[in-house]
Order: structure tokens, then C-alpha cells, then sequence
């Protein structure tokens, strides 16, 4: 999306980050099986994908609370999981080298959903 209109870019962003809100609130709500089909969810989850991994090495302000709902989803069944997976790991390699400065951007909760996200469990443990 980088280098293209932008005007289209942060309609994308808004109606992908609305979207995806909205199926994760509804299943905070029910706390149980949403009406919501794995390809509806996984589409959410793709807009969201699109819109993090627009801007590798950047952090503009939309993007803390982008990647951690995106972090959100990593409890769904695959596809949603893997692909949730990928991406926030592509978001730490791009922001490795700078994340010092960055991490400023996000508040303690997304920190902390983002490390629940990211840390590997060992199939020993």
C-alpha cells in the first residue's frame, strides 16, 4: 500500500481494522462458537495482515493497535493461527533492529498480548 493513494490505503486500513474488531468483540461476547465462518474470519485477519506488514520498519501511529488485534486471533484454528503467526513475526523481524524506540508506541496491554503472541512453547515443556 506504500507509495499509492493513500486516501485508499487508510480507507483499507479502517474498514479491515472495523471488521476485524468487530468479529473479535463478538466472540469475547459469546465466549463460545461464532456464527461467523473460519473464511469470514480469516478474510478479517488477511485485511489486517495487509495493512501491518504495509509498512515494514515504519510506525505510524494506527499500527500498535493493529498488530495487537491482529496478536488477538492467534487463539482461532488454522489457517487463522498460522497465519497470524507468520505475520507477527515478520512484524518483529522488521522492527528488531529499531524496536527499542518503538516499543514507546505501544501501551503495557498490547506489549503484553504481542509477547503472549510471540513466545514459542516448547513441544517438551
Amino acid at each position: 500500500m506504500k507509495g499509492g493513494d493513500e486516501d485508499f490505503a487508510a480507507d483499507f486500513r479502517d474498514r479491515s481494522y472495523a471488521e476485524a474488531n468487530s468479529i473479535q468483540k463478538k466472540r469475547n461476547r459469546r465466549k463460545s462458537i461464532s456464527t461467523q465462518s473460519i473464511a469470514e474470519v480469516h478474510g478479517a485477519v488477511l485485511g489486517l495482515v495487509a495493512s501491518v506488514l504495509s509498512v515494514p520498519y515504519d510506525m505510524p501511529s494506527w499500527l500498535p493497535d493493529h498488530v495487537t488485534l491482529l496478536a488477538r486471533f492467534a487463539g482461532e484454528p488454522t489457517p487463522i493461527k498460522s497465519t497470524v503467526t507468520k505475520a507477527v513475526a515478520e512484524f518483529r523481524r522488521t522492527h528488531a533492529d529499531t524496536w527499542n524506540i518503538q516499543k514507546d508506541s505501544f501501551t503495557e496491554e498490547q506489549l503484553e498480548v504481542l509477547a503472549d503472541t510471540s513466545s514459542s512453547s516448547s513441544y517438551f515443556a
